[in-house]
Order: structure tokens, then sequence, then C-alpha cells
């Protein structure tokens, strides 16, 4: 006999209704509960242009300017008012760019004495007596001479190879579509879920596609094998996967970032890809090269040519049976050192960052990375948007400038005010933000003690996007002081937006 289970209709509108009053009684929790740290504002869904906040209450929201829309975006979390800048850039390209380890003088300040309060609920209009929503939207740009862009990037002779989770490779299509979209790269992913479907596997390399990425998703040969291992058993997977045209061989985390890929090519171009070749990085940290070994570690980026990979394919078992270490970079140097007789080739700038905590006094000094690791895990660092401004200027990721004396900017990562000047000496060493720093003295060189909070005061970057041929670097601090409305102390968050202008094409 059929059962049916039958369910009472329930409208859609009563449901809207019921989900309405349940976000309006959770929002009401988490203003009051963010009521000490100043009037940060939670807007209603469902499109209904109103918001709630602990000193205001319920209140209407009234769009901004298109312009100036942006800082109303969710994900910044904005108080309600903020303390705003904007800053233009006209770059002019250059040949003759200031080199990568100095420090660029500009002789004029970059933020300024002038700054605007402005409500993002009413408009974007300021609410500072003194100043109106026409001049907080106005730009005197700075003009200088940059970098041009570097070529395209082309890795149609390299296979790049990663061993990770789906959930994983998914999170990761921003930043690994930095580096390898529209590269003619193959990339061949091991998908290590034990419950991984056909259906999600096609439905990832569908979803590299529409980013313009050649993605193979497969299974593990040997699915005994753990995460660790299979960083070293692709191998196997690398060289069935190649094809004639293949030359380099890759071995990535799904958290290696390359911010320029140009700058990879320029790299495989120095070396003989006929030869058997292995070329990485080693960690920064002196007590894992004491510990683990001479070896290229793999969130850096290894690579291989193909000859390597040849020898390296017939020995793959034995190596797994043979090794004690179960670490997959382990089990390659292991492989490389024992079967062959290639050794590796260190090439300074792929970096496994093997640090944690801040790492702002590494991406402030002026280095100008191959590779980024850890970025999501050890230390936390937009990278894909961090270096949006490689597209349009090649070298000047990460490059610094000095305005006033006072303050730098790292371009893509910071701006850093520091009380009394900085000097051009202490520039030249890094700032030891991170925990442990001064262990790290011995591969990374001598380091300058880290600058209190009191004496620098920094605004870090929190997205940057093109707009119409321009870049929009958009850099946050977080709870400024300032008297509201009221005449009482209120929190607010301070923002500086950068305004990039380029050069058309028959102006260089």
């Amino acid at each position: 006999m059929l059962i049916r289970r039958c369910h009472s209709p329930v409208s859609h509108r009563s449901l809207t209704v019921v989900i309405i009053v349940i976000t309006v009684f959770l929002l009401t929790l988490l203003a009051k509960k963010e009521h000490s740290k100043g009037t940060r504002q939670y807007e209603l869904p469902f499109g209904l242009g109103i918001a709630i906040s602990a000193q205001d209450g319920f209140h209407s929201v009234k769009s901004c300017p298109s312009d100036l829309d942006y800082l109303r975006r969710k994900e910044y979390g904005l108080t309600r008012n903020v303390v705003f800048r904007k800053r233009c850039f006209r770059g002019v390209y250059s040949n003759e760019s200031s080199p990568r380890e100095s420090v660029a003088d500009v002789d004029r300040p970059l933020l300024g004495s002038r700054a605007d309060i402005l409500d993002l609920d009413d408009e974007c209009n300021s609410v500072s007596s003194s100043s109106s929503l026409d001049q907080a939207r106005s730009c005197d740009p700075i003009t200088f001479p940059i970098s041009a862009p570097y070529p395209m990037a082309n890795f149609s002779n390299v296979i790049f190879g990663v061993a990770t989770t789906l959930s994983r490779l998914q999170d990761s299509v921003p930043q690994i579509s930095h580096w390898m979209s529209g590269t003619g790269a193959l990339f061949l992913a091991i998908v290590v879920d034990e419950s991984v479907t056909d259906d999600s596997l096609t439905s990832l390399e569908s979803l590299y596609d529409s980013h313009d990425i050649n993605l193979t998703a497969i299974r593990p040969w040997n699915c005994s094998f753990n995460v660790n291992e299979q960083h070293f058993a692709i191998i196997r997977d690398l060289h069935d996967y190649s094809s004639q045209e293949t030359q380099w061989a890759a071995i990535i985390d799904d958290d290696t970032f390359f911010p320029s890929p140009y700058s990879i090519t320029q790299l495989l171009a120095s070396h003989d890809p006929s030869l058997p070749t292995y070329i990485g990085g080693l960690s920064e940290s002196q007590g894992a090269v004491d510990y683990f070994g001479v070896m290229a570690y793999g969130g850096a980026g290894v690579f291989m040519s193909m000859p390597l990979i040849r020898q390296l394919d017939s020995h793959v078992d034995e190596c797994l049976a043979a090794s004690l270490t179960r670490e997959g970079d382990g089990l390659l140097s292991g492989c490389i050192y024992n079967h062959t007789q290639t050794q590796l080739t260190v090439v300074p700038g792929l970096y496994q960052l093997d640090m944690r905590g801040d790492l702002s006094g590494f991406y402030e000094s002026g280095v100008f990375p191959l590779s980024l690791h850890h970025w999501k895990s050890w230390h936390q660092a937009p990278v894909d948007k961090m270096a949006k401004i490689a597209d349009f200027c090649g070298e000047c990721f990460l490059q610094r400038w000095r305005f006033n004396g006072d303050t730098i900017l790292a371009n893509g990562y910071s701006i850093s005010i520091y009380e009394g000047g900085i000097a051009k000496p202490d520039l030249d060493l890094i700032e030891g933000t991170w925990e442990a720093a001064r262990e790290y003295e011995s591969t990374m060189g001598k380091m300058r003690d880290r600058v209190d909070d009191g004496k620098k005061k920094s605004y870090r970057l929190i997205d940057a996007e093109e707009v119409d041929g321009s870049l929009r670097q958009v850099f946050l601090r977080h709870g400024s002081s300032d008297l509201d409305k009221d005449g009482e102390l209120e929190a607010m968050d301070e923002v500086v937006e950068l305004w990039w202008e380029w050069p058309q094409d028959d102006e260089y």
C-alpha cells in the first residue's frame, strides 16, 4: 500500500516573513555585540534598502554614486562612517625604472592632511563640515616612471601537477587563474577525496575551463597513499599525461602562487630542457633545512625537465618502498639523488615562506618574489588581489616608493606611515615582524626590529580591480576614532583608494 506523507502548505510569502523575522533578530543581537566596536552596519537582505546598527537601529540605506558604491560591499565589513582618502597615480612607462633593491623617492605627500568622512548609508555623502562629496572624489594625479607590463606568459611547454582535495581546488580558482589562465599550460590535478564522483571531476574541469585553464582531474593511481605521498607519486601521472611539446613538469601545492607568470617562463628559458634538471627553492627556515635536507621545497614550486621525469618514472615504486620519509618533497629529492646524477639548482625568489604570523616585514621589504606559499594558512594575504598590479606594470609588484620621507607604499600590499620618518638604510633591512624572526637571519639576511604600532600606521590592501582600463586598489585600516555627529567618540574605519591610470598603446 502506498503511504503518502502530506505536508501542510506554506506560502512563499509566509516563509519570507519568517526568514525576515529571524534575520532581524540575529542582526539585532549582532549589532549589540558590535556596539563596543563602533557603528558597524548590517544591511538586511531581500533588497529592502534597510540596515541596522547599534547606534541608529533600523534606518534606510541610500545608494552611493557609482564610483563610491564599491565601499558598501559586504565583504569589506566597513563601519557606516568611514574616513576616506583618494589618491591618483599616472604611470609613465620607462625602461629605466628604479632597481628593485632601492626605494624611489617622491617629493610630495601621499595621503596629506585632507580626509573626508563619508556616510555609506546616506549616498556616501560627506559628513565633514568643510568638505563636499565632489572634493572626496577629486584627484590630482602623481606622475612618475614605472616599468612596462610583461608579455603574456606561454606555458604551452609545461605541465603543472597538484595533489589535493576537491574543495581546495574549487577555492583556489581565483589565485590559480591569476597566473595560469590563457597560458596554454597543461594542468593535472590528483583529487584525493575517497568519495569523489565522476560528475564532480567533470564539473571541476568545466569550472577551470571557464577560466581558460586546461585542467585534467583524475583519481590517484594508488588510493592507499596519503596526500604527501601523492605529491611524489604524481611523477608517474606527469609522465603519462605530458605531450610531445612538454619540456618541463612542475609540482605545486594548491596554495603555490606565481605573481608574475612571465618571470617563470624566463626562469625556465634560462635552463636547457634537454638535460636532466631539478629546480627549486630552499626553505627560509634553517631548522627545516637542517632537518629535512637540501631539496626543492614544494610549496615554492618544483620544476623538472622531462628527461629527469623519464628517469624517475621507472623508479617511483622503488623509491616509495625504500624511503624512510613520507613527505613528498623528501621522497622526490631522495629518488633524484639516489637514482640520477642530477643535483638541485637553487633559485632565489622561489619562496616557501615557512614563517608564521605577521609577514608584513617580508612583503614590505621591496622583494620581487617569483613564487609565494602558505598565504592562506601560516599567514593571510590576498595574493591574487595584491598581484593585480603586475598585470599593468611588470616588475612594480611590491616595489616601494617613499613619499615625503615618512610614508612607504609597498605596491600591492600596504601603505605605512612612520612617525618621524624612516631612513633608506633602515629600509635596506627586513623588518622582523613574524614569529621568531631573528632565527631567519642566516637565510634572509640581517633584520631590523619590529616597529611599535604607535610609531607605524599601516593600511593593508583588501581589494584591487580593473575599472575601464584603470586599476583601483583599496587599502584599509580598521577602527580609527573620531567624534560622531553627537560629539561622542566613534570608531571608524579608514579607507585609502589608489587609482592608477596608464598610458595608451600609442603613448609608449
